[in-house]
């Protein structure tokens, strides 16, 4: 009997952090390893993944599990990427590298005996992963951003996943015939930045001017990890008497962490709490917009680092993510009935390549079931329609034997 195995993977632009799962819904991992790309992933041509990730990483969990063998085993794969999916295959500029399913369902580049065992490989956009983790969820993992969200839920509307980390993800996800849902990949995060106050209308001729733009700015530039290091450079360049020196010579020497240097000193009456102020109402505004845009009533979920890190600022019916979430004109009200959730874990990404990846061992399993019962439906027709053919032949032999 074949036993089946699952392998995900959350490839990020530093890590490549890869799980084996048995088959049972939502089991905890039989072996985790994290792999940082800049040390493994050192061959760039095609195949460089599975040569230096996939097939180190089966072998070890050969040798952790102590299993003799890899005869009767068989594996599905999914991979949860960053960047645009095309077809199965990304191509993940930040490393050099392409990934692609089907070359190693195919055996392609790697003809080792653990890649042959490889049936099935799904590749996901890394968002598309936190959107399928957002239907792991349950009720104390996350907040409520609107009162009585829970019984607000139709368990047969859209969902949107909006979230602000290192950048800003959006997807949707759209319910199927069998109660399941299916998740779409936006690029929601780079639509325009819209200011909504007259500082904010001279931060986007700022960030206009930084990037090199002459008619727009993408919302990720403000509403994310290093969007937030864009605000406080701004403010600092337009109210420089405010500056406070020695943060101000953290945040220079911080590097990608400059974000965090802002968070980290946004006290009452500084520049770096007028940064967050402006960040965070404008996160506020563009998942107002989401919301307008896909009427989710099966939920829209706030996801990504910056989101519980900063709860404080985002929950409360006052706070300025909530207030700019529902100023919206004419169609504020309609706000109202869409169930608005916090998501406070910061494991989603693995989860949800986890939860694809049991949606794919399903569908193989009912497509293989299928086959099976086409199978026996022919060859249940077979048997009397050959048993008909012999008896046919047997009298014919019969009526030339007599005559």
């Amino acid at each position: 009997m074949v036993h089946i195995y699952l392998i995900t993977g959350d490839i990020g632009g530093t890590n490549s952090r890869m799980s084996l799962y048995e088959t049972g819904s939502y089991s905890t991992a039989l072996v985790e390893k994290w792999y940082r790309n800049q040390e493994h992933l050192t061959d760039k041509t095609k195949g460089g993944f599975e040569r230096q990730i996939l097939l180190p990483f089966l072998r070890y969990c050969w040798d952790i599990l102590k299993v003799p063998s890899i005869d009767n085993v068989e594996f599905i794969a999914c991979l949860a990427c960053a960047g645009p999916v095309q077809r199965n295959k990304v191509v993940m500029s930040n490393l050099g590298i392409e990934i692609s399913g089907s070359a190693i369902e195919a055996n392609k580049y790697s003809k080792n005996p653990f890649i042959q065992k490889i049936k099935r490989v799904k590749i996901i956009n890394d968002f598309v992963a936190q959107g399928y983790g957002c239907l792991t969820l349950a009720p104390h993992e996350v907040k409520e951003l609107t009162p009585g969200s829970h019984g607000l839920v139709d368990n047969s509307g859209p969902k949107v996943c909006v979230g602000a980390g290192t950048g800003l993800g959006e997807c949707y996800l759209t319910p199927n015939e069998d109660e399941s849902y299916s998740c779409f990949a936006s690029e929601g995060g780079h639509v325009e930045f819209n200011p909504r106050s007259e500082v904010e209308i001279k931060l986007r001729a700022y960030l206009q001017n930084k990037f090199n733009s002459t008619t727009r700015v993408s919302i990720e530039r403000v509403v994310s990890g290093i969007g937030l290091a864009n605000v406080y450079e701004f403010l600092a360049k337009e109210f420089p008497r405010k500056v406070d020196k020695s943060v101000h010579d953290q945040f220079l020497a911080a590097g990608d962490e400059k974000g965090r240097i802002v968070s980290d000193n946004s006290k009452s009456g500084t520049l770096c709490k007028q940064a967050l102020d402006i960040m965070i109402s404008a996160y506020g505004a563009e998942a107002g917009s989401c919301a307008v845009k896909w009427i989710p009533t099966g939920g829209l979920y706030i996801t990504g680092g910056i989101t519980p890190k900063n709860i404080q600022h985002i929950e409360g019916q006052d706070s300025a993510f909530m207030k700019a979430y529902r100023d919206k004109g004419r169609v504020s009200s309609v706000l109202s009935n869409i169930p608005v959730f916090a998501v406070m874990v910061e494991d989603l990404g693995v989860r949800g390549v986890h939860h694809a990846c049991l949606e794919e061992y399903k569908k193989m399993t009912k497509e293989t079931t299928n086959t099976n019962k086409k199978s026996f439906a022919v060859s249940s027709y077979a048997v009397p329609a050959i048993a008909a053919a012999v008896a046919v032949g047997a009298g014919v032999l019969i009526k030339n034997a007599r005559g």
